[in-house]
């Protein structure tokens, strides 16, 4: 009953228009999510040294790469925005997407190569991006579908082939929050959402210019007050795990608004920790279009605009 119910879950439930619209919003959304990440590529002179890897990462240690130059991370960051814009309009949908997983390994690569150290910001894009590569997510409302209509050979899309990239996307994203939450709880207890921990993050990460009349030098005025706040630091420290640990309670929302809220209050969290302690999720959010289905109000917009 349960394998049956769990393939019930990931094979319907979405329409191909949906699908569709993902696809776009990803495409699009996710090109200021790249830009962010690593536009301090773009700042670097093209004619400087090349950079020089402290602990490459593991696919550049068995490749047997120990240096990438400042022109090829600037010219990989615009073919991943190109890749990009090309997945999300479908030309060449299952191309561009597979360039752009290459480029974002080789950026990624490079930036935790050059600092000696993984962040996980792009796994969640990236696994879901994988999931959209295996898809035929091309094949409506793209570039790509039009020219298969026109030589007559497009293939229908059935509910199944909709529904589980966007499902299983769904479960990575539930499932990454939930492993997060436990991760920290094995590695420092109850602590790690602890007001104090926060106190201090938000005190370290605001006076680390130090101070001037008892101001932040070039810091956040706000994150420097709030640190100050003992009540308020606890009951957001605390609020991280009831949000992770709570995360997969959105599988089984089927309230659209409510799904919502509590969609907007991790969009929020993100929000205030790239302002306060620049904690580099801002646009992250971004992925969370695969919770809903947005064909219905576009299909009403064009019927309407296709009446008399």
């Amino acid at each position: 009953m349960s394998a049956t119910g769990l393939r019930r879950y990931i094979f319907s439930g979405s329409v191909p228009e949906q699908l569709a619209i993902v696809r776009m919003v990803l495409g699009i959304g996710l090109i200021a999510f790249h830009c962010l990440q690593f536009m301090y590529f773009i700042k670097l002179s093209p004619d400087g040294a090349a950079f020089h890897f402290v602990n490459p990462i593991w696919y550049f240690d068995l490749l047997g790469i120990n240096s990438v130059s400042i022109g090829a991370t600037q010219v990989a960051l615009t073919i991943l925005v190109l890749s990009s814009a090309f997945f999300g309009i479908g030309l060449f949908t299952r191309t561009s997407l597979l360039i752009a997983l290459v480029m974002i390994m080789m950026l990624k690569g490079t930036r935790d190569s050059i600092a000696g150290d993984l962040h996980h910001r792009y796994l969640i894009p990236f696994n879901i991006l994988f999931f959209f590569l295996l898809s035929r997510c091309g094949d409506l409302w793209s570039v790509d579908a039009w020219r298969k209509r026109r030589q007559g050979g497009m293939k229908r899309l059935e509910e199944w082939e909709a529904s589980w990239p966007i499902r299983s996307s769904q479960m990575y994203i539930a499932s990454f929050y939930f492993m997060s939450a436990v991760a920290k709880l094995r590695m420092t207890g109850w602590s790690w959402g602890s007001g104090e921990r926060l106190q201090s993050l938000l005190l370290v990460r605001s006076t680390r210019f130090g101070l001037k009349d008892g101001v932040p030098i070039d810091g956040s005025q706000f994150a420097y007050w709030l640190s100050q706040n003992e009540l308020a630091c606890q009951i957001l420290g605390a609020s991280t795990y009831v949000f992770e640990f709570g995360f997969p309670l959105v599988l089984l929302i089927s309230n659209t608004w409510i799904r919502l809220l509590f969609l907007l209050g991790v969009s929020g969290f993100h929000i205030a920790n790239y302002f306060l302690i620049n904690v580099q999720f801002l646009l992250l959010p971004i992925v969370f279009v695969v919770f809903f289905d947005l064909s219905k109000p576009v299909k009403t917009f064009l019927a309407r605009r296709q009446s008399p």
